[in-house]
């Protein structure tokens, strides 16, 4: 039986006389380019994400913003946050020209600091969405100098790390009296 590989080849060169060592040498060196060639066809390369199409593929929806009833400086945010890609993305900041500060709060919690910077270094996993709502975590925005009217847009930018940035709008509602963000 006729083994493959270089050992195969050392053994046809025995049992023919006619190959040397070198053809050999060379032989065995071709085999092993010719095999890791093949392998590197069968292994699909892990394609560079591209920034325009990941952050098409994180989608910011239902936005909207209440200004404190108790604070005249901040408002609240609450959104959907969706990765539609087949990969984990990483959200690094919020921000809008409204706010001097965008922070995460949780109504029913204790404030940490940990907990204020949930937006700086949020995972998106792959094909999820999150809900930031009234009731759990969403954002606070933090230093307004001028509280937009009901009804207004009010821009929040949303940064992806390698992903470019998503730039929606909030719409203003009212504040809520029952809520003490």
């Amino acid at each position: 039986m006729m083994r493959s590989g270089p050992n195969g080849l050392r053994e046809i060169a025995r049992n023919t006389g006619r190959l040397s060592l070198k053809r050999v040498s060379v032989l065995t060196a071709l085999f092993a380019l010719s095999t890791a060639s093949a392998m590197a066809q069968q292994v699909p390369a892990a394609a560079a994400p591209d920034a325009d199409h990941n952050a098409q593929r994180v989608v910011v929806m239902d936005g909207t913003f209440r200004p404190s009833a108790y604070f005249p400086n901040r408002g609240a945010g609450y959104f959907t946050i969706r990765n539609d890609d087949s990969v984990d993305h990483l959200l690094k900041g919020i921000s809008s020209p409204l706010c001097q500060n965008v922070v995460a709060h949780h109504t029913n919690q204790q404030q940490t600091d940990g907990a204020n910077d949930l937006f700086t270094h949020l995972a998106l996993p792959h094909n999820s969405t999150m809900i930031f709502p009234r009731s759990g975590y969403h954002m606070m925005c933090m230093g307004i100098r001028q509280m937009p009217a009901k009804g207004d847009k009010v821009p929040f930018t949303f940064d992806i790390l390698n992903g470019g940035s998503i730039t929606v709008s909030f719409t203003v509602t009212e504040p809520d009296e029952l809520t003490h963000d």
